[in-house]
């Protein structure tokens, strides 16, 4: 395929310094050997971008995970039957219609671009008093993380942000420029949080205890290249960050098992998992437990947990059920299969799990922020 284009060619020479998981130390590899390490189930970070911080780490000012009592549920709950299952077909429809979302490529600009302006749509139509913003944020690449911002009605810096991320970004394993819908991996997981996001902004939510953050990360599949920016930049501002939740992979129902929310507790913070856990269990309808991943894979969150923020990982079930990965997990991910149409032997693809995760979304953002609603 290297020889038939030579921008792919380019591409794929391309150096660039991984740190592989489980490894001590990053390597100078290539794009090329990305989809070498994707194929042979290694999960890595690409931290040519952020080389200085392996040579010189910058400590968190705190990783001390906020763990507040659960005391909202006369206004979470309520929101439940708001989650509009209508409204997130539409958006994965639309998102999952891209040839592709890879971020060094047009479909994946074009439709970083289409999910910022519907969000800003959302924004606009939420009620007076709401302060919400909105931010591109800018890679070396083309495709650009998207970061939405509910602020308390008095703003200080030293209350702790919360986090509630997922990637907007897919990838086909075999090569990066074939089709790749991503319905599962990842827009499950970004439409999950987007549909928690438009509930609350509908509702006038106004944190009371710190900012709350919704972030839509770029180009996760290529070595949580947005989630690492974003996590560095955070730093580098000094922010505390009391609490990250990742969604990804938020859809799929494995044939034969129990639908569930699983934790992975595989490099995440324990006390925010545990405290997770138990929001899961006080306020979601299906069973929740904790899992761990197989070596070497990850998320997002992980970006979190590299500087010492406390992060958590939300999914859709147990990656190492029958003793091997993928376990309950979706098998068609990275590649032309994850569609929304999946429903064979293997299991099916479901916006009523989806919108689980939203709920719980909804729970995490209330009960670590709080709710200002004195006006309403």
């Amino acid at each position: 395929m290297v020889f038939l284009n030579p921008d792919s060619a380019a591409l794929l020479a391309q150096p660039r310094l991984l740190h592989v998981r489980g490894e001590p130390k990053p390597e100078w590899m290539t794009e090329g050997d990305k989809l070498r390490l994707r194929r042979s189930g290694k999960k890595f970070m690409d931290i040519t971008e952020h080389e200085e911080f392996y040579a010189d780490p910058v400590h968190a000012l705190s990783g001390t995970a906020n763990l507040p009592a659960l005391t909202h549920q006369s206004l979470v709950k309520p929101l439940f039957e708001q989650v509009e299952k209508e409204h997130m077909e539409y958006v994965l429809r639309h998102m999952t219609s891209y040839y592709n979302r890879y971020y060094g490529g047009i479909h994946g600009e074009m439709s970083s671009q289409w999910l910022y302006n519907h969000i800003a749509k959302i924004i606009q139509q939420s009620p007076f008093r709401t302060h919400i913003s909105l931010e591109y944020f800018t890679h070396s690449f083309p495709q650009s993380s998207i970061i939405a911002r509910f602020e308390p009605k008095v703003r200080n810096f030293s209350l702790p942000l919360t986090i509630i991320g997922a990637h907007q970004d897919s990838a086909n394993y075999l090569f990066p420029l074939l089709p790749a819908p991503g319905a599962d991996d990842d827009c499950s997981g970004t439409v999950s949080i987007l549909e928690a996001f438009r509930t609350l902004a509908m509702n006038g939510f106004t944190p009371k205890n710190g900012p709350v953050e919704f972030h839509w990360y770029a180009a996760e599949e290529g070595g949580l290249l947005g989630s690492q920016a974003v996590a560095r930049y955070k730093k580098e501002q000094g922010a505390t960050i009391g609490a990250m939740m990742e969604f990804d992979m938020t859809a799929f129902i494995a044939r034969n098992s129990t639908e569930m929310i699983g934790f992975i507790a595989t490099e995440a913070d324990e006390d925010l998992t545990n405290w997770a856990v138990n929001l899961s269990r006080e306020y979601i309808s299906i069973p929740t437990e904790v899992y761990d991943l197989s070596a070497g894979a990850g998320s997002d969150y992980m970006s979190y947990t590299q500087l010492n923020y406390p992060s958590s990982f939300a999914s859709e079930g147990d990656p190492l059920a029958g003793g091997k990965f993928p376990g309950n997990f979706d098998p068609y991910v990275h590649g032309v299969g994850d569609r929304m149409d999946v429903d064979d032997e293997t299991g099916y693809f479901s916006i009523d799990h989806m919108a689980r995760f939203s709920e719980l979304a909804i729970a995490f953002a209330v009960e670590q922020g709080g709710w200002d609603n004195k006006w309403r």
